[in-house]
């Protein structure tokens, strides 16, 4: 497909948009924004993708307005705007709550805290997370409990209950989803580390994350690869160092000090009775 294309799909749904055609709108633009992510305009597949969440969410589908606000997010991540990439994971657990409650399917509010952990809201996403524990009566325990471990930063628990207890609980797609999470969060944790640091050590991360240094080391490189780490790995010193050609180094000085696991408060959290 050519980038004609892409503006074709593209005009047609703003035309679909004009005349209040809002699920053909939402179709089209999600298609745009797709031709224009295999052309590598992540910046205009982002906006697409954005587009195509305003029909969603006015056609009142929901859930298909948090997937293509994420894939939006992971546009502008190619972009190396973190920001709106956290800020579209934020919107999309909003309509993820909106979906739990439509669909009568709490689980989204699983999803939805998964979300909003990744776009930096712990307190939303804590309160999504007791809200499913409150409505599924254990129905889906096994990931409550993945998404409590998440929303505290233990990285290295949850990453052990994937495979030991998840495996077991839950079929391949949310297992791809668990891992997608993980990795997501555990990225965006280095992140918050490395803007308030500059540069942090392979030693430090393995002791703040709780995951095995052979794990971590290679999510990382991952995350350094595809964007979502801003920094290059010093291999003489053993830091990850910031990247001042993908980030704002003058941000620096507005940071506070990383989130340590230890620090934060009840981490025992997920051993709450969920309704058992």
């Amino acid at each position: 497909m050519q980038k004609a294309e892409c503006s074709k799909q593209e005009e047609l749904a703003e035309e679909k948009a004009i005349d209040g055609l809002n699920e053909e709108a939402m179709d089209l633009f999600a298609a745009a924004a797709e031709c224009w992510r295999r052309w590598e305009s992540f910046a205009r597949a982002a906006n697409c993708f954005e587009r195509a969440y305003e029909h969603a969410m006015l056609a009142h589908r929901y859930s298909k307005a948090a997937n293509v606000m994420i894939e939006g997010g992971y546009s502008w991540i190619k972009e190396g705007h973190h920001d709106k990439f956290e800020i579209d994971c934020q919107i999309a657990s909003e309509a993820y709550i909106l979906a739990a409650e439509k669909e009568k399917d709490p689980s989204y509010f699983v999803e939805g805290s998964l979300c909003a952990i990744t776009g930096g809201d712990i307190d939303l996403a804590k309160q999504l997370i007791h809200a499913a524990a409150e409505t599924t009566k254990g129905q889906i325990r096994e990931l409550i409990i993945f998404a409590l471990m998440l929303s505290e930063y233990h990285f290295g628990d949850a990453d052990l209950y994937i495979d030991e207890i998840l495996q077991a609980a839950v079929d391949r797609q949310t297992i791809r989803k668990a891992h997608r999470y993980l990795y997501l969060i555990l990225t965006g944790f280095i992140r918050t580390s490395l803007e308030s640091e500059a540069a942090v050590t392979m030693t430090s991360l393995v002791e703040s994350t709780g995951m095995k240094e052979e794990k971590l080391a290679k999510l990382v490189r991952k995350g350094i690869q595809e964007g979502l780490i801003p920094a290059y790995y010093d291999k003489d010193s053993g830091e990850l160092v910031v990247d001042t050609d993908r980030y704002d180094i003058s941000a620096l000085v507005d940071r506070k000090g990383p989130i340590m696991s230890r620090d934060l408060k009840d981490p025992g959290a997920w051993d709450l009775d969920l309704g058992e």
